[in-house]
């Protein structure tokens, strides 16, 4: 499937090519996947190009923003039942974040 040029840049349109590019496998080509990718987080404001710190640093600061709104739906939970399920997507959220801390030592220090 032959992505127009240039690329639209409404986030809508960008979503729907992604879809229906993603999903032709016997016309995909590398280079216009990235082509694609970069136009649609240009589309969302996110640079394509972040150096590999910043995107942790992105990504770190999303994590904690995520477990405020979790920790803030655990206090305000109806009842027990609600708050216990709240907790157990905190206890996951908290090691994806551990997991997402270590992936980042390594990248940055260069361990594969």
């Amino acid at each position: 499937m032959p992505l127009p040029d240039p690329l639209p840049t409404d986030p809508e349109a960008l979503e729907q090519l992604y879809q229906a590019y993603r999903d032709d496998i016997d016309a995909f080509d590398e280079a216009e996947f990235k082509r694609l990718v970069d136009a649609r987080l240009r589309a969302q404001g996110v640079d394509p190009d972040l150096t590999p710190a910043q995107l942790f640093a992105a990504m770190s600061e999303s994590m904690n923003s995520l477990l405020m709104n979790l920790y803030a739906a655990a206090n305000e939970a109806p009842d027990d039942e609600a708050s216990a399920q709240v907790q157990a997507i905190i206890q996951l959220a908290e090691e994806l974040r551990e997991q997402v801390a270590v992936a980042m030592r390594h990248s940055l220090a260069g361990d594969d």
